[in-house]
């Protein structure tokens, strides 16, 4: 087993955690010099809870900050690349590039679910195959790996290990649905359902055009139009999803 240098203080989830944590680290490209942050990004609060007197500090602050992190170097990646490409395509791109389904598949590339510390309830209910779990997981390493070393760091590892991904993003965009994109963006905030309304309808039957607003709790977030229904539903949605971006602290 790897030795613990004296100045190294680490309450150890397990006694093979170092060597195991090892094999992380070669497949992330990255060794951390504190390695008691990666140890703290991969501790589920399941296990935390369960394990009281070893005093240990689950994942979920890091993971606010990892979530951060990605955003930004996601969204600087899209906005380099793509220069002449408007605001909705590379909203689209990030949604899908951040999606639960597309940090998870990320996950398991590295094989991350193995490297967890879940507690018994979460190990039996097939916690390591888990999306949102897994999700959550790299969102910690990566904001472990930030606080570790530093922002380029960070964007070397987080280039490597999307880079299949980073590859088919302008292809793949496709598959969100700017409404499904709101609904999460909105439930992930808790600010609950979405409500589309038809506000107008003009132009002679054979070019028709729909207005539509979505709105949450009463307030209006996105203004939409098209020649359906649906399609001034989803630039609605993309409206919002843009004025959202804005209007995030910087």
């Amino acid at each position: 087993m790897t030795s613990v240098p004296h100045s190294f203080s680490l309450h150890e989830p397990c006694p093979k955690c170092l060597e195991r944590i090892t094999d992380l680290e070669h497949m992330l490209g990255y060794d951390f010099q504190n390695k008691a942050l990666l140890l703290k990004a991969l501790t589920h609060s399941s296990y935390a809870h369960e394990n009281p007197r070893a005093n240990l500090r689950h994942n979920e602050r890091v993971e606010f900050l990892g979530d951060a992190v990605l955003d930004l170097l996601l969204v600087e990646h899209l906005f380099k690349r793509f220069a002449e490409r408007w605001e909705g395509d590379l909203s689209l791109m990030r949604s899908w590039l951040a999606s639960e389904s597309s940090l998870a598949d990320v996950a398991q590339s590295i094989n991350l679910g193995g490297f967890l510390f879940l507690g018994v309830g979460e190990e039996t209910s097939g916690g390591r195959n888990r999306q949102a779990l897994l999700a959550d997981g790299l969102e910690a390493v990566i904001g472990a790996i930030y606080l570790d070393a530093d922002l380029e760091t960070t964007r070397r590892v987080v280039e490597h290990l999307f880079a299949t991904k980073l590859e088919s993003v302008d292809e793949e965009k496709e598959r969100v649905n700017y409404k499904n994109a709101l609904q999460s963006r909105m439930s992930a905030a808790g600010r609950g359902a979405l409500d589309y309304r038809l506000i107008s309808t003009g132009g002679p039957e054979h070019m028709k055009r729909f207005e539509v607003v979505v709105c949450s709790k009463g307030a209006q977030l996105g203004r939409g139009t098209g020649s359906t229904k649906k399609e001034a539903e989803m630039q609605a949605a993309c409206a919002a999803l843009l004025a959202l971006d804005q209007s995030a602290p910087q």
